[in-house]
């Protein structure tokens, strides 16, 4: 997730690792991320660095229409 997001640890979990919460039942959260700091769908991606970066850079490359199809979907599950 990279350091930015490296502040709650479980297990033995270091602060450069974290489960992924499944994204079944998604579109009945109101908050997202591990400690509810995102408000829109966007914001995850945003925020997200570490092995996330190419997926955060891969979302910023899409056209807007693409965008807004991907979070429609995501706001399916």
């Amino acid at each position: 997730m990279g350091p930015e997001l490296g502040d709650i640890c479980l297990g033995l979990a270091t602060p450069q690792e974290f489960r992924t919460e499944p994204l079944m039942g998604l579109r009945l959260s109101p908050r997202f991320l591990h400690d509810g700091r995102a408000a829109t769908l966007e914001a995850p991606v945003e925020l997200h660095g570490g092995e996330g970066l190419g997926s955060r850079e891969a979302f910023r490359q899409l056209a807007e229409a693409e965008r807004a199809a991907l979070i429609a979907f995501l706001k399916t599950l």
